[in-house]
């Protein structure tokens, strides 16, 4: 099987993510403990509407206020929810190797703020050559819609793509969807499925 694009997962593949760092943060701030601090960061209702593009970051924050009393001004908020990523080296080492016979294509599960900041914070990122943000498309995984329609944006049928995500609900969306898809583990690993599937790297 040829393959002509590799889909990427941002968060927990090319990137490392510290949620629990921001949790922390606000809880020793207010007073809470981790669980209810993290319960209204995650609360569906209001994160939801957020990595849809239906809400403003603002929302996001106010909503966020009310629910933990927080007294952060909005510009703290936007450090600290923005200060939970590190690169996956490990990842973006391989993608200037796969790039040279394979279309990149990032897709995530984010929020306008998120998006914005990896965008400009990473710059080994700046090797896709498409982006699907359920916030900019206002579809989510592990909805098959969004699959099909990274499939679109890159031009190819979706078996012509390999999908790689940590989450192993959304590896196997990927896989209901047509797509040649892998969870990610480890670099190594990683490397290894790519060798096993004719590709090299």
């Amino acid at each position: 099987m040829i393959y002509d694009v590799v889909m990427f997962d941002l968060g927990g593949v090319a990137l490392e993510v510290e949620s629990d760092r921001l949790v922390h943060q606000v809880a020793q701030l207010i007073n809470k403990t981790f669980e209810e601090v993290q319960r209204a960061i995650y609360d569906e209702e209001l994160l939801l509407p957020f990595e849809l593009g239906q809400i403003a970051p603002q929302s996001y924050f106010e909503g966020l206020k009310k629910r933990l009393r927080l007294t952060w001004s909005y510009e703290q908020f936007v450090r600290a929810w923005n200060g939970i990523f590190n690169e996956n080296n490990d990842v973006t080492q391989l993608m200037p190797r796969l790039r040279k016979r394979h279309k990149l294509l990032a897709l995530t599960n984010t929020n306008v703020l998120h998006l914005a900041h990896i965008k400009t914070s990473f710059p080994a990122l700046a090797i896709f050559d498409h982006w699907v943000a359920s916030c900019e498309v206002g579809i989510r995984k592990p909805e098959a819609e969004i699959y099909a329609f990274a499939a679109k944006q890159a031009g190819v049928r979706p078996q012509a793509a390999i999908y790689i995500d940590d989450r192993p609900e959304l590896v196997e969306a990927g896989r209901s969807a047509g797509l040649k898809a892998i969870r990610y583990e480890s670099g190594d690993q990683l490397i290894q499925e790519f060798r096993a599937l004719g590709i090299e790297v």
